[in-house]
Parts: C-alpha cells; sequence; structure tokens
C-alpha cells in the first residue's frame, strides 16, 4: 500500500508540472501571438503597393541575408519587395537612413514558382514607419501581417517582438534587410 501512494504522489506531481508547463507554453505562445492597437495607415494604404518602386526586380528565393530560416515562407518561398514613393529614395541609396515616416516596405512570399507565376496567394508583410518616439522598442517600426492588416505589432507586443528580434539583425539599415543597393551586391 505505502508503494502505491508513493506512486500515486508521484504521478500526482508529474500531472502538477505537466499543467504548469502546459500553462506556460500557453502564456508564452499567447505573448508571442499578441498585437497592439494600429498606429499606422489601415489596409487601404498597401491596396495599390504593385504600383510601387519594386526593389527586387525579379522574385527572390534562399536566405541572401543568412537570418531568414522559417519566417517568410521560408528558404524555398519566392519573395518580392516593394517601397512606397516615401521611402523610394531612401531604399535606392540616394537618401540617407532612417527612413522617413511614412514609408511602406512590403513583401510578398508566395510559396513556390508556380504560385508567384499566377500571383497566387501571396502571404504580404508589411513595415511602416512611424514617427519619431511612436514606437522605440521596434526602431519605430509597426509590423504588420496579412493584406488586411488585422495582425499589427509595435512597442513590446508579441507580434513585434517576434519580428523585431530578426530586423534588429538590419538596424544599420533602419531595420530593413533588403534595399536595391543590397540587392545589387547580392545577385
Amino acid at each position: 500500500m505505502q508503494s502505491f501512494l508513493k506512486y500515486r504522489q508521484f504521478k500526482m506531481k508529474a500531472m502538477k508540472l505537466k499543467l504548469v508547463t502546459m500553462a506556460g507554453l500557453l502564456a508564452v505562445l499567447s505573448a508571442c501571438m499578441s498585437t497592439s492597437p494600429q498606429i499606422g495607415p489601415d489596409a487601404s494604404a498597401w491596396s495599390d503597393y504593385l504600383s510601387w518602386y519594386k526593389v527586387t526586380p525579379e522574385a527572390v528565393t534562399g536566405d541572401p541575408t543568412g537570418v531568414l530560416g522559417a519566417v517568410h515562407d521560408g528558404r524555398n518561398a519566392f519573395r518580392q519587395i516593394y517601397v512606397n514613393s516615401v521611402g523610394a529614395a531612401v531604399n535606392r541609396g540616394t537618401q540617407g537612413y532612417p527612413y522617413p515616416a511614412g514609408t511602406i516596405l512590403l513583401k510578398e512570399s508566395f510559396s513556390d514558382a508556380q504560385a508567384l507565376a499566377a500571383r497566387r496567394n501571396p502571404d504580404l508583410t508589411i513595415m511602416i514607419k512611424l514617427a519619431t518616439g511612436q514606437s522605440p522598442a521596434t526602431g519605430d517600426w509597426e509590423y504588420v501581417m496579412g493584406a488586411d492588416g488585422s495582425r499589427r505589432g509595435t512597442g513590446d507586443s508579441g507580434q513585434a517582438a517576434f519580428c523585431r528580434n530578426c530586423h534588429l539583425y538590419a538596424a544599420a539599415t533602419d531595420y530593413n534587410f533588403i534595399n536595391s543597393r543590397f540587392f545589387a551586391n547580392n545577385r
């Protein structure tokens, strides 16, 4: 009977540990998925992005920066990057960093060459440059996932932290990895 009670206590402790671990994991996941209130413009601001300056003359795949990993549809996706007229001069290298407030950088990610050719279901990720001081934790960028603009991140929200933690590697170029000069030098 004594060994049965010890076994039962052990199982109860193991179950409590599992529950605490699961609760912690859920807390971390919900923090990573947390978004913040919209600061930048709504989705209509990028509805005409195909008319913007195209940073990548042709779609790129792979990981030219070395930090992509599995994000932005991974290394096998085909990506194209666009910048609105507000930030085009900085992206082209004819104006210095930082990007001016109102700059919008948009990345299309296609799962494969066929989706790219058909322009079928691109994943859109957007960076919006905010006024100085609106989101110091993100270099004053608002990160947006999805064409509808509903998943946004600024400050210390989970969405912002997820994006910022990679984009910090490009702090010298105002958190932007691929500009026209980089693309021309790394083809």
